[in-house]
């Protein structure tokens, strides 16, 4: 019964240190996903533009920023944003500088939101892209722009409760809400009509849910469209 028991309890340890472990990495863990989904949208983008010798106008603009990015600019923000990544991923403690690289990660990866929205409507306007190109691009950018939004909720509203101020009220169980909760909402715009699971307690609250409902319905939109388009085509 003693040995049965045993490695029972092992599974049991081995389940809360890995449960303590996400709890307390999942930011980490957070920008190493958007940073995976952004980094597969732009190469997709990257590798589909080699193949198109005709560009023009706003298109051709946002095609030599993508190459820009490619060709140049990654080579500096993959080390610079990966090695302290994985640095908190396997130090014990936070270090001194944990929360402010992270903060500016953030402001890189809702940067870089805006201009791969921009981009996305650029596409849906232009004849010479293939067909399936924005589709692509859309379905990395649905989930790394949702993911984004949770990160935003979560560290607005973290700000605001340790002044006891809280900016947003979510539809959940627990006060101050979890991470997770965050990203619960956010995910749930894209199963609802309008944006139901988090509610601003201020103008600006409310303004950032409203940029939120926007930018989701706005993608929603271009993916219609182009289903639509494609069967048409067909």
């Amino acid at each position: 019964m003693i040995k049965e028991h045993l490695p029972q309890q092992e599974k049991s340890d081995f389940r809360h240190s890995l449960l303590r472990y996400v709890q307390s990495r999942w930011e980490v863990l957070f920008f190493l996903t958007v940073y995976i989904l952004l980094t597969l949208q732009v190469l997709f983008f990257y590798s589909d533009m080699q193949s198109i010798s005709s560009l023009h106008g706003a298109i051709a603009a946002f095609a030599a920023f993508e190459s820009y990015i490619v060709d140049r600019l990654s080579y500096v923000t993959t080390p610079a944003i990966l090695l302290p990544l994985l640095c908190l991923l396997v130090l014990k403690g936070k270090p001194k500088w944990t929360r402010r690289y992270c903060d500016i990660l953030g402001v890189y990866v809702v940067v870089r939101m805006v201009i791969q929205f921009v981009g996305l409507n650029i596409l849906v306007f232009d004849a010479v892209t293939e067909r399936f190109l924005l589709i692509t691009q859309l379905l990395f950018f649905l989930p790394y722009s949702l993911l984004v939004w949770g990160w935003i909720y979560w560290r607005f509203d973290s700000i605001a409760i340790s002044r006891n101020r809280p900016l947003f009220r979510l539809d959940c169980e627990h006060n101050p809400p979890r991470p997770l909760d965050y990203f619960v909402a956010s995910f749930s715009s894209v199963l609802s009509a309008t944006i139901n699971a988090i509610k601003g307690n201020s103008a600006r609250a409310r303004i950032l849910i409203l940029g939120h409902g926007f930018l989701i319905y706005d993608v929603m939109g271009l993916t219609l469209s182009r289903a639509v388009a494609l069967v048409q085509s067909r």
